[in-house]
């Protein structure tokens, strides 16, 4: 968080938390909320927040005055014994992501349970969730649970071979869970988890669909994307000598910002390039344009004129 008494302002941070603020004095500094996945405030002063400028705020989450909050962003794992038992009375759990059970739920002993995004627990637990859960704002996914089980959660932006989801060396009990951007490269031919659950972006190959699809539930977007393609991230231009040096015909999967430059011949982008898997944006020369759009087999985003004022 800022210096609240040297700016007044609050931005670009995940979550503001305020549960502990006692006072509407303690906002005084405050001028405004910019750029905040969510702030957590005492429901007392949910009122003096409301007079405060918000833009780009994520959600507003009062949690009850005097409580002892607990907050969390990102992915929280916990056993359905720390559910159980948190040690007080006056326990508030706010989870700002995604929250993973790893064993059956007994009882909640949490005075709120507060998630903004998912939960993933054991079947069996659905009617102990269904009451310890004060607010949900998401989804709540089951799995079948085993002894010795695990659950594993990759987070962030990672590119995963094929063979990466064989499991090898776990059980076929285990449980995926990814969040963010997962990039799945190369045909996947068996997978060694229950169940994968996503959160964000997943991008796989298209030709794995029938091995995928039944193992996959979540929420976010999913992008199938076809052939063996050579697979790009981030912001890249691709200049007439990239294109020259590729001796057989590829395929390219684009996952970000990019641009190809001016000295591209048209001729030339249709003979490197059989296919474009588009998960972002694509800049190109007017006169590009058609043979773009013709080897886009897949576009999850924008194709657009380079230098043009409505570009994305």
């Amino acid at each position: 968080m800022t210096d609240l008494q040297a700016t007044g302002v609050v931005e670009n941070v995940p979550v503001l938390d305020l549960s502990h603020t006692t006072w509407e004095e303690d906002l005084a500094g405050i001028d405004r909320i910019a750029n905040v996945g969510a702030v957590v405030v005492p429901e007392n002063l949910a009122h003096a927040l409301a007079r405060i400028s918000m833009q780009n705020v994520g959600a507003v989450v009062p949690v009850p005055t005097g409580a002892h909050v607990r907050v969390h962003t990102g992915t929280m794992t916990l056993g359905g014994d720390a559910l159980a038992d948190p040690g007080g009375d006056n326990e508030v759990l706010v989870v700002i992501g995604g929250l993973l059970i790893t064993s059956p739920l007994t009882r909640i002993g949490y005075r709120e349970v507060i998630v903004i995004g998912t939960v993933l627990a054991p079947r069996g637990s659905e009617s102990v969730l269904g009451a310890g859960l004060t607010r949900m704002t998401g989804m709540v996914h089951y799995y079948r649970y085993a002894e010795g089980q695990q659950l594993r959660p990759l987070t962030g932006q990672q590119t995963l071979s094929g063979s990466t989801l064989a499991n090898q060396g776990g059980s076929p009990d285990d449980v995926l869970v990814v969040t963010g951007q997962t990039i799945v490269t190369g045909q996947v031919t068996a997978v060694g988890f229950q169940q994968i659950y996503y959160t964000g972006e997943v991008i796989v190959p298209r030709d794995s669909e029938s091995v995928l699809a039944p193992l996959l539930a979540g929420a976010g977007q999913l992008v199938w994307y076809d052939g063996s393609p050579r697979c790009f991230l981030g912001d890249e231009t691709f200049g007439r000598g990239f294109f020259e040096l590729v001796d057989e015909p590829l395929g390219l999967l684009l996952v970000g910002s990019f641009r190809i430059d001016d000295d591209v011949p048209a001729g030339l982008l249709r003979d490197k390039v059989t296919s474009i898997s588009l998960v972002g944006s694509l800049a190109a020369p007017k006169e590009l344009i058609p043979v773009v759009q013709l080897l886009a087999t897949a576009k999850y985003g924008d194709i657009s004129v380079a230098g043009d004022d409505t570009e994305h």
